[in-house]
């Protein structure tokens, strides 16, 4: 018998150490939806947000 497969996770590999992120409840309400929409866990979507989010902010700091 095949043992059962392991979840795939969103994540690459070596992002072990989780950040705690305060949020208004109408932004964390936008995060779950979004998140829902994509069929991603909140944490995954806060990611990725975070990662376009510092793309961004390295291109206008570049230019500055």
């Amino acid at each position: 018998m095949d043992p059962m497969p392991s979840k795939p996770t969103r994540s690459p590999r070596g992002v072990e150490r989780p950040v705690a992120m305060r949020l208004l409840p109408d932004e964390r309400g936008e995060l779950e939806r979004i998140a829902d929409k994509e069929v991603r866990s909140a944490a995954s979507m806060a990611r990725i947000i975070f990662l376009r989010g510092l793309a961004h902010y390295r291109q206008d700091s570049a230019s500055a």
